[in-house]
């Protein structure tokens, strides 16, 4: 896919937004921003500990069938893997209950500015600046009587040649305000790609892995 995906795929998220808006129906939405504190293994071997940022929005409304969107951006930049993840996922509120909430969809995943290199340091670099289809999980379960809750997310798939999940768990306190409130929140994201066609097939790596982990904090914004 060309470089200018991600900007094609914001433009559609967008019109969904316009949409939601425009047709007098009752819609809300997020913004956020974290730190992730990863530590890169590429091919099984630890490597550096870049810092991340991630910077997410969403926006969820009440028409019916249309799904709700949401944008979420990473950024790692490690000396022997790195890349740009754009995420654009399009999900509905499966479930809705006092002291739970749990959505579930797709999301179509943008790898830009991507770079793979073995152990050996003089070894050429590849890129895997591919668009992928992966389902996509979220979950939050509120504990009673206190502004805390615990919350999960999960995309998977396999496709263009990469197999990848990104997981996050973590928990956040909710801070009320009068028609929306902010989380502070915390927890452990895992990236895992494993490549069926990227680089060398040498006797260490005949799959290409780059694996990313790590701790993050953030804050969100919801009205």
């Amino acid at each position: 896919m060309s470089k200018s995906a991600p900007a094609i795929l914001s433009m559609a998220v967008m019109s969904l937004w316009t949409s939601s808006a425009t047709a007098q129906s009752s819609f809300g939405g997020e913004v956020g921003t974290d730190m992730w504190f990863g530590s890169t293994k590429i091919d099984e071997v630890r490597r550096d500990k870049p810092n991340t940022p991630v910077v997410y929005a969403a926006l969820e409304h009440d028409l019916p069938y249309l799904p709700n969107a949401s944008i979420r951006y990473t950024s790692v930049d490690a000396d022997f893997s790195g890349f740009d993840k754009y995420d654009f996922t399009f999900y509905y509120k499966v479930l809705e209950r006092e002291l739970m909430t749990f959505d579930a969809g797709i999301t179509l995943t943008n790898y830009s500015n991507s770079h793979y290199r073995t152990k050996d340091a003089a070894s050429a670099r590849y890129s895997f600046d591919e668009t992928t289809f992966n389902w996509y999980a979220y979950g939050e379960l509120y504990v009673p009587n206190t502004n805390f809750d615990i919350f999960g997310q999960f995309d998977f798939g396999s496709s263009k040649g990469i197999k990848s999940a990104d997981v996050i768990a973590g928990v956040q306190y909710l801070i009320k305000l009068d028609n929306s409130h902010v989380a502070l929140r915390g927890g452990y994201r895992v990236i895992d790609l494993e490549f069926t066609d990227l680089g060398p097939q040498t006797e260490d790596s005949t799959s290409p892995l780059v694996f990313v982990d790590g701790w993050f904090i953030g804050a969100e914004y919801n009205f």
